[in-house]
C-alpha cells in the first residue's frame, strides 16, 4: 500500500544493512544520503525487521534514490529508528473486513484457544478495521497470516489496546479506492508461480495459479526488478490472496511479464484523452483537402471538437489552400 516515509534525522539508506555506513566496503554508489524532515513516497516495506538485524526495514521506493555515484536504485534498507512511516490521506485508505467471525491473535503460532485474553481480539463478521499497513508475506507467518496494522490500537478483554495483530487470511478481506487501484490484467492464458525458476509443468499444484486471458486482480505491490527473477518475471503482491487448486491462498506469486499488463489509474487517465471519433472526422477532412478534394463538408457536430483540434484544422486547411496556390503560380511561369 502506497505511503510516505519521512526521514526524522539524517540517515543513510544502503544497499546493504549489514555493512556499517562509513564501512570502506560499503561503496558510494551502495548508500544514499537522506536528510532530516525529507519524505518519499514509499510503494512498499518489508517490515520484518528479524531479517535485517533487528532494526531494518526493506523498503521500495515509487522513486528510484540518486546516490552520489552509480545509478539511482528502488530498493535500499533504512535504519528504523531515524525514519517514519506517515499515514495515507483517508480518501485512498484500506480497509479490512472481517468475513466471518473470527480471531486476531498476537501469536500466529498459537491456537486462540490457547493465548490468553490480553493476546486475542474478537472480531465480529462484517466487522470494519482502518489500515496503516500491511505484511502480506503469507510465507512468514504460517502460509496463511497477515501481520497487519491497524491505524486505531484494538482493545482486546483484558490488557492493553495494541496496533499490530497477525490476522487469518481466509477469514478477511480488503477494502479500498478500486478506482485508483493498480491492476494487472491477463492478456493470454497464462500461470502465476510460487517459484520462477521452474517450468509450470514441474510445479505442485499447490504452487501454480492458472489465469485466463482477460483476467484482472487488483495489486498491492510489484517488484519490477526482473533482472532478479530471469529477466522475464514480476514478483507480485496482490491485495487478495489467489486460491491455488490445492493448498492454501497465497498473496505473493511471479508473474511472467510477456502474458500481463500493468494498469494504473495514471495509465487508464492517459487512454480517455486518446483520438475519439471527432479526430479521426478532422483527420479524413484534412486528408481530403491535401488530395485535392473539390469540396469539404460542413462540420455538423462541432459539439464534439476540442479548441485545439478545430485550430489544428483550421491551420491545416489554410496552408493546404496557400501551397496549392503556390504550385500553381510556379506552374504558371513555367513554358508549356
Amino acid at each position: 500500500m502506497p505511503s510516505t516515509l519521512r526521514v526524522k534525522t539524517n540517515t543513510v539508506f544502503k544497499q546493504d544493512w549489514r555493512l556499517q555506513s562509513n564501512d570502506p566496503q560499503l561503496q558510494e554508489q551502495d548508500k544514499y544520503l537522506a536528510k532530516a524532515g525529507q519524505q518519499l513516497r514509499v510503494s512498499s516495506i518489508d517490515r520484518n525487521t528479524q531479517k535485517y538485524g533487528g532494526d531494518y526495514w526493506l523498503v521500495t521506493f515509487e522513486q528510484p534514490l540518486q546516490p552520489t555515484q552509480g545509478k539511482p536504485k528502488i530498493n535500499w534498507y533504512v535504519y528504523v529508528p531515524h525514519v517514519e512511516e506517515l499515514s495515507v490521506d483517508s480518501s485512498s485508505s484500506v480497509i479490512l473486513r472481517a468475513r466471518t467471525s473470527t480471531t486476531f491473535k498476537q501469536d500466529w503460532r498459537a491456537q486462540s484457544s490457547n493465548l490468553g485474553q490480553q493476546d486475542k481480539y474478537a472480531a465480529r463478521a462484517g466487522e470494519q478495521f482502518r489500515v496503516s499497513s500491511i505484511d502480506r508475506n503469507a510465507q512468514i507467518y504460517g502460509g496463511d497470516h497477515w501481520k497487519v496494522t491497524f491505524e486505531q490500537p484494538l482493545q482486546p478483554s483484558q490488557g492493553k489496546a495494541k496496533s499490530t495483530w497477525f490476522v487469518y487470511v481466509p477469514q478477511v478481506e480488503l477494502l479500498g479506492n478500486t478506482a485508483t487501484s493498480p491492476t494487472i490484467r491477463a492478456t493470454t492464458n497464462t500461470t502465476f508461480k510460487q517459484d520462477w525458476r521452474v517450468q509450470t509443468s514441474n510445479l505442485a499444484e499447490q504452487d501454480k495459479y492458472a489465469v485466463k486471458a482477460g483476467q484482472q486482480f487488483r495489486v498491492s505491490s510489484i517488484d519490477r526488478n526482473a533482472q532478479r527473477y530471469g529477466g522475464d518475471h514480476w514478483k507480485v503482491t496482490f491485495a487478495q490472496p489467489l486460491q491455488p487448486n490445492q493448498g492454501q491462498a497465497k498473496s505473493t506469486w511471479y508473474v511472467y511479464v510477456p502474458h500481463i499488463v500493468y494498469e494504473s489509474s495514471a495509465l487508464r487517465s492517459d487512454r480517455n484523452i486518446a483520438p475519439g471519433s471527432s479526430n479521426k472526422y478532422i483527420t479524413q477532412k484534412i486528408l481530403q483537402q491535401i488530395n485535392g478534394s473539390p469540396s469539404i463538408e460542413a462540420v455538423t457536430n462541432v459539439s464534439l471538437l476540442c479548441p485545439s483540434s478545430v485550430l489544428l484544422f483550421c491551420f491545416v486547411c489554410t496552408s493546404a489552400v496557400r501551397l496549392k496556390n503556390y504550385l500553381k503560380t510556379i506552374l504558371f511561369h513555367f513554358p508549356r
